[in-house]
């Protein structure tokens, strides 16, 4: 009996890595499906093909395409919450405070389809906006209500429809950098290159962060 103790020991862990394993090879796949061809496009079937399972077999790791969508949704804003959360539990110095532009940035190239499923949200008509993208962009408002207020004014919170226009202009064009990726292509041809426009974006983003805070 202690044997099989031991053994049962030893392969547990083993189980939980694979399923684990699995459900970011599910968050992967339906990321780029997601952003490819909308929530509304993309079928548990599709995912299921790209990730080289069946699809009944996505079940024992989410219950629907929504909890699939959520869960994309959590991975993609979980960063920026917590960098925001970072900033407010200390006095940012202005080095710090014009590096914001380029961490978003960088945070939103490690998900670009993310970021292209984001500015997807930002267009819908407020009924059809996922509850869960609400959720989260509600707390990301909120923690950069806070923020703003406090470098703009330095005691007072910043007037509220002030700070929701320079968060969704600041969002919008940040976003704006990676669900035009195919555009950019398309347009610079042979002269695409992508770290040299990542950083005239970062230019640009800078400066418009730099005039809504005056």
């Amino acid at each position: 009996m202690a044997n099989d103790d031991q053994v049962i020991g030893k392969k547990a862990p083993k189980a939980r890595t694979k399923a684990d394993s699995t459900n970011q090879k599910i968050i992967e796949a339906a990321e780029k499906l997601f952003a490819e061809n909308s929530y509304e496009g993309t079928t548990l079937r599709e995912i299921a093909k790209a990730v080289g399972i069946r699809e009944p077999s996505i079940y024992s790791h989410f219950a629907n395409k929504e909890a699939i969508y959520g869960a994309v949704i959590d991975r993609a804003l979980l960063p920026f919450l917590t960098e925001i959360n970072d900033w407010n539990s200390h006095e940012l110095s202005l080095k710090e405070l014009l590096e914001i532009p380029r961490k978003m940035l960088e945070l939103h190239a490690k998900r670009p389809y993310s970021a292209q499923i984001l500015h997807r949200e930002y267009s819908l008509p407020v009924e059809r906006i996922n509850a869960k993208v609400m959720q989260w962009l509600g707390q990301i408002a909120e923690q950069s209500h806070r923020f703003i207020g406090t470098v703009y004014d330095g005691s007072q919170p910043m007037d509220k429809k002030k700070a929701v226009v320079n968060i969704i202009t600041t969002t919008n064009v940040t976003l704006g950098v990676f669900s035009s990726l195919g555009m950019q292509m398309a347009l610079m041809g042979d002269d695409y290159d992508q770290s040299e426009l990542f950083e005239e974006h970062v230019k640009i983003v800078t400066r418009i962060f730099k005039s809504l805070l005056l």
